[in-house]
């Protein structure tokens, strides 16, 4: 006693400090909702989890009575009550209702709190939520009682087993089919109900494959109560019953219909056998659900299936691009109406095509129902393949089998009535081709040489077009071409120029070097006219003003389309000596982040022309792009940024990247990847400070090349942004294996943002998905002060536009940056 004296004299006030600190830290941090309340109802205390719990602040909280979230404020008066008995109540059922209203279903443990007189002065309570675990046992049981309401109504007999092959369950069908009670069922073996002596084996069979957990269909016989039989196919699939014990659920449909059916069919069969099997034509008869019931000896023959292998099976020997059709004439038939000779096409056992004249007509019941049908197949392959000998004959050239003239005039037809249907706007070009000189090879070298330059002129012409176009031969020496879904002029001329090019290479017919060239004539559709007259007289007249400026040449129908394409090959041959001369120079716009200060800049290609003047991009890149002068091109735009870069670090200016368009062309070049790193060497430009820009559709012509490329150059440092984000595939799938660090928002998102809606809602989602995907977003084309505000508070701080500056050019640039940083850092 003594000693134990001495123990408790030792607990200090600062021991009770540190109980008390222990005590509030647990019930601080308890990870259920803790209140402490009066007799009354008011809180005295309580934890933070008590605050989400009830979705209230503090002071909410500490101000609130807990009888008023009660959903039923009887449960609190039990609940005191028992508390006040007992001293402490363990897992009472409470359902509160949250500041929202939402209903809370809990488990309570309430204590009794006494002072040291045994005066009770309120309750602890420890609230946990189980509203997600009442929630789940609902639907459990919601989903119990839904399952339980589906084998009810099934119009099959359902039975469910356990492993020892007592029924658990049957609904109505099968006591119906039966004629059994479910109280005579409950409880019993099912083979001991239903199963004949002479089957008894068969139960064991079935049981076994439940046991190992197959699910199986048989067809079988079972027995009534009454004695009599029953036909039935019987589905049997192993489950899990909501008590966890395994079982079998058996679905049993009555086939005795069917098998009857079938018996009748089979006796009709006999009669008409020793007529069929005499047949000279494949015939195949089948019930309405497609299966066969009799092939006769000509349909083995002829498709290779047997009787002995597909009786009461299917044969699906139509070919896909007949189904539709096929379906059509079934659909017929099985409606009671005859057909014949319907021409179509079947495959046989071995995959080869049969072409077949079917007929077909069904046959009834004795109550007049459709009970099968039979169709007689005519093999017509032979006669098809001749029809078909004489139709290529009268609509090719027998010389180099291209379409000859009546093709020609059919398909300028089609294309007519298409675009009168469609009210197209898409536009297609005509051809007349007329080789150069050809009576002079005739004459000098024969005919037979001539007609084997014809040939090798029709299979260069070929290799010159797409799978669109249409070429044809119209006689002699003149082929014709159509050039269909054109999206501008250029595409003509550019495909003219490639059968100019490829018929003047020199041909090799017979030892002999043969030099031959063409002049061509061009109308297009439908500028030069809307009907077949019209653009063969246009295309015939601009071919013979080719020959009189001395052939091997092309010109468009109108002076109008011939001046564009002259300018065009001006244009080329111009850009082809602009590097050469010097023309071609950059322009800077400033990047600037949420400080308005410049972090980077873009360079921006223009081409200073002596005679045009300063002429941008839009004007002339995708000529470079056609003509491939833009790789020779993008590598003095990369070298020259680089370069000007470099000299901007070395004057001070070192925190600036420099971001530069890549083009689709470029990006496929083999040796791209080597270029860049190649161009960071010599100008001694550190990669990190190197932004290339790409564009959505540039990378998704070959993905993975591209992808490979852009991740070889990330490794080294340099970064990569997506440019005009959102106006191309803008293809999630493929955006997050790009190895990107920059979204750019194009411009004609940003300049109605203001006044469009939905361009607010995409500008957001944008930035939305950069910050998802851990990556810069960037915003072009900025103008106003209201715009740069918007963009600000969706968090994008880095911009450029018109607002901070136009694109200048270097001396211009290099003012901005010194006014900057305050001045010029060196001279």
């Amino acid at each position: 006693m003594a000693k134990s004296i001495q123990t408790d004299s030792t607990f200090t006030p600062m021991d009770a400090d540190i109980v008390r600190e222990r005590y509030r830290a647990l019930f601080e941090r308890h990870p259920e909702a803790v209140v402490v309340t009066t007799q009354a109802g008011q809180i005295l205390d309580f934890n933070a989890a008590a605050l989400d719990f009830f979705d209230v602040s503090r002071d909410e909280l500490q101000q609130a009575d807990i009888t008023s979230f009660y959903a039923n404020r009887l449960d609190r008066e039990r609940l005191i009550r028992q508390a006040d008995e007992t001293g402490l109540v363990h897992d009472a059922p409470v359902i509160f209702l949250d500041a929202r209203n939402r209903l809370k279903h809990t488990m309570v443990t309430a204590m009794r709190l006494d002072d040291p007189e045994g005066r009770t002065y309120g309750y602890q309570s420890v609230i946990r939520d189980v509203t997600r675990q009442r929630l789940a046992e609902k639907k459990l049981q919601d989903q119990k009682n839904y399952a339980d309401q589906l084998i009810d109504i099934a119009p099959e007999a359902i039975a469910i087993v356990n492993l020892e092959d007592r029924v658990i369950r049957v609904n109505e069908e099968f006591c119906r089919l039966f004629q059994y009670s479910a109280t005579d069922c409950i409880g019993r073996r099912m083979d001991a109900l239903i199963l004949p002596e002479n089957r008894k084996a068969e139960s064991l069979s079935l049981s076994a494959r439940a046991a190992s957990g197959e699910t199986f269909e048989v067809e079988s016989r079972r027995q009534r109560k009454d004695g009599s039989l029953v036909d039935v196919s019987v589905l049997a699939k192993p489950f899990v019953t909501e008590d966890d014990e395994p079982a079998v659920y058996v679905i049993y449909r009555d086939i005795t219909q069917r098998i009857e059916s079938q018996q009748a069919l089979a006796k009709s069969e006999e009669r008409h056998r020793t007529v069929l099997e005499a047949a000279p034509d494949p015939v195949i008869v089948r019930d309405m659900s497609g299966r066969v019931i009799y092939l006769n000896p000509a349909f083995t023959r002829v498709f290779g299936w047997t009787l002995e292998e597909y009786r009461n099976r299917t044969i699906d020997f139509v070919p896909e691009e007949n189904q539709s059709e096929t379906d059509e004439f079934m659909s017929q038939v099985k409606k009671g109406i005859s057909f014949s000779g319907v021409e179509t096409r079947r495959h046989t056992k071995s995959g080869e095509a049969v072409d077949v004249s079917i007929s077909g007509a069904v046959f009834l019941d004795a109550l007049g129902r459709p009970e099968g049908f039979v169709n007689t197949l005519q093999d017509i392959t032979e006669r098809r393949k001749k029809d078909e000998e004489l139709k290529y004959v009268a609509y090719h050239d027998t010389l180099t089998g291209l379409p000859n003239r009546k093709s020609f005039y059919m398909c300028l037809d089609d294309l007519l009535q298409h675009a009168g249907r469609r009210n197209s706007d898409r536009s297609w070009a005509l051809m007349f081709l007329d080789l150069d000189k050809f009576k002079q090879v005739n004459d000098a070298l024969g005919h037979d040489t001539g007609d084997q330059l014809l040939q090798s002129v029709a299979g260069r012409l070929k290799g010159c077009l797409r799978e669109t176009d249409h070429l044809f031969r119209l006689g002699g020496d003149e082929f014709t071409v159509i050039l269909t879904n054109l999206g501008r002029d250029i595409d003509v001329a550019r495909v003219a120029r490639k059968i100019l090019k490829s018929v003047t290479r020199p041909f090799f017919i017979g030892g002999q070097e043969i030099f031959s060239s063409t002049s061509i004539g061009i109308s297009v559709f439908p500028n030069d006219g809307w009907d077949v007259e019209g653009l063969v007289k246009n295309a015939d007249m601009a071919m013979y003003a080719a020959k009189e400026q001395g052939g091997g040449d092309y010109r468009f129908f109108t002076e109008e389309m011939n001046r564009k394409a002259l300018y065009r090959m001006k244009m080329e041959s111009s850009l082809r000596k602009a590097l050469d001369r010097n023309e071609m120079l950059l322009y800077y716009q400033p990047l600037v982040n949420e400080s308005n200060r410049i972090v980077g800049m873009e360079a921006l290609l223009r081409w200073n022309h002596p005679e045009m003047g300063l002429i941008l991009p839009n004007d002339f890149i995708r000529i470079t792009e056609e003509t491939g002068i833009i790789v020779p091109l993008g590598r003095w735009v990369l070298q020259t940024a680089c370069t000007q870069l470099k000299h901007w670090h070395d004057l001070g200016h070192s925190d600036l990247f420099v971001a530069v368009n890549i083009s689709a062309r470029q990006l496929q070049e083999a040796d791209f990847v080597k270029t860049v790193l190649d161009i960071l060497d010599q100008t001694g430009l550190s990669p990190e400070w190197l932004k290339l820009e790409v564009t959505e559709s540039s990378v998704i012509r070959n993905p993975e090349v591209c992808i490979a490329k852009m991740k070889a150059l990330r490794t080294k440092g340099v970064s990569f942004s997506i440019d005009d984000f959102g106006t191309g595939y803008s293809s999630l799938s493929y955006l997050k294996r790009f190895p990107i660090d920059t979204l750019k928002i194009d411009r004609s998102f940003i300049c109605d943002a203001m006044n469009n809606e939905g361009d607010r809602e995409i500008i957001k989602t944008i930035i939305d998905m950069a910050r998802n995907l851990n990556i810069e977003a960037v915003a072009e084309g900025v103008e106003t002060q209201e715009q740069m505000d918007f963009l600000a508070g969706y968090g994008c701080n880095n911009m450029q536009g018109f607002l901070f500056a136009r694109p200048v050019p270097v001396g211009a640039f290099k003012n901005l940056l010194d006014k900057q940083n305050g001045g010029p850092v060196s001279k």
